[in-house]
């Protein structure tokens, strides 16, 4: 996406996520898929399985873009696609519900497809509109390619404004990346192991029927997708918090949703189940505000895609774990384990904010009149902007035109600390 851009993008991800909506169609249609498949030969399913989810991953990564065009809004449009690509999860136990009742399996995927088309088709045309002033966008963000190479140059830029390998070696990286490979596992986690975990709970209390235990399984599956309901709240920490502060929430939000699960009352994991919902909401839309704030448009996209495959790469390495909790019959080593893991992350985000807060107060103390006469207007961004961000959550507070700046500078000011909005 950052090389191609989203409306290229675009179509490549909706022929891919077509075509695979198709083969899965054609797995029941064609039965000699399931013979070539059983005798190791091309398995359709899976291949088409494949480019689904590759085609979705680029959909998802396509939508990040799209609340820079709107800076104004930008941590809401961010959070709502965010939360609505969670509020997909409701599809499955739709679909189940409709398959139940004898609706067949091919017919959701041929709607699909068409569906598919059509919505990609618009998305490529909408991109194709609003395509130019995205460009103009990342153009004005700047960077390495744009302000050369000069290293000491480079650590004075906020640091949307660098180069991506200047980016990766950064404490803000560090911190994201190491929040995603442990927090986006442990929702999975929770995902794959919550009905294990309400069935040994109903065994502990001993007085469930079979069929309570699946009534509390199916409103799981159905309170989940509806994170997306958090988004007013997630709005308000954001804008009255900061993004740093947000993600301190979210990681409180996790560990009560594991210390809920620890307290063996089924009917309890209802109200669990409701938290850790608001915690998904909360995880994804945070990680991808701090990346679209702290890194900007031109790098968002790979380094979204270094925090989400590393975290898959972890993933797998939860997989034994379960196992050796099923084995045991005791989920309590997993839930505590998860809850340690999340540990460091308050103290890790705690120093960044720390730093930050003093590149801030630095940056205020310095003669602003070399930087500022003689510099094209677009970049007062690094007076306006010493954190390095877009500064959505700052941006509507701020009202100092760059005429004032350069007014207050001709009188003799030489740092942000004597300009007066």
């Amino acid at each position: 996406v950052d090389t191609l851009g989203p409306t290229k993008v675009t179509i490549i991800s909706g022929v891919m996520n077509c075509l695979g909506l198709m083969g899965i169609a054609l797995t029941k249609a064609l039965p000699w898929s399931h013979h070539e498949a059983a005798e190791g030969g091309f398995d359709l399913f899976l291949w088409s399985l494949l480019l689904v989810a590759v085609g979705g991953s680029m959909t998802m990564f396509i939508g990040y873009q799209a609340p820079f065009l709107i800076p104004s809004h930008f941590t809401l449009l961010i959070e709502v696609n965010s939360c609505l690509f969670d509020a997909g999860t409701i599809i499955f136990p739709v679909l189940k519900l409709l398959y139940d009742v004898g609706v067949p399996f091919s017919a959701f995927f041929w709607t699909y497809t068409v569906l598919g088309m059509l919505c990609f088709s618009l998305l490529t045309v909408a991109w194709a509109l609003n395509g130019r002033e995205l460009d103009g966008i990342r153009q004005a963000a700047g960077g390495a390619e744009a302000n050369g190479n000069d290293g000491n140059a480079q650590r004075h830029r906020p640091l949307e404004q660098r180069g991506m390998l200047q980016q990766l070696v950064s404490w803000e990286f560090a911190a994201i990346f190491i929040y995603s490979i442990i927090q986006v596992p442990r929702a999975n986690m929770y995902m794959g192991s919550v009905e294990l975990i309400n069935r040994k709970i109903a065994g502990l209390e001993g007085h469930f029927s079979p069929e309570t235990v699946a009534g509390v399984s199916t409103i799981t599956g159905f309170i989940i997708p509806f994170g997306f309901l958090a988004v007013p709240l997630i709005e308000l920490c954001v804008h009255r918090l900061g993004t740093i502060p947000t993600v301190q929430v979210t990681t409180l939000l996790g560990l009560l949703y594991n210390a809920m699960q620890l307290v063996p009352v089924l009917y309890l994991q209802l109200g669990t189940v409701c938290v850790f919902a608001a915690w998904r909401a909360f995880l994804y839309s945070t990680i991808s505000a701090f990346n679209g704030e702290i890194f900007g448009v031109k790098t968002m996209g790979r380094i979204m895609g270094l925090c989400f495959v590393f975290s898959g790469l972890t993933n797998m390495l939860t997989g034994p774990i379960v196992n050796a909790a099923v084995d045991s019959n005791n989920f309590v080593p997993l839930l505590v384990e998860g809850m340690c893991f999340c540990i460091p992350l308050p103290i890790i985000f705690q120093l960044l904010h720390m730093k930050r807060s003093r590149l801030a107060v630095d940056v205020a103390r310095t003669p602003l009149a070399s930087s500022v006469r003689g510099t094209p207007r677009s970049q007062h961004k690094d007076i306006l902007d010493p954190m390095g961000a877009m500064s959505i959550t700052r941006a509507r507070s701020s009202t100092w035109p760059s005429e004032a700046i350069e007014e207050e500078i001709s009188r003799g000011a030489t740092s942000l600390a004597e300009i007066q909005p």
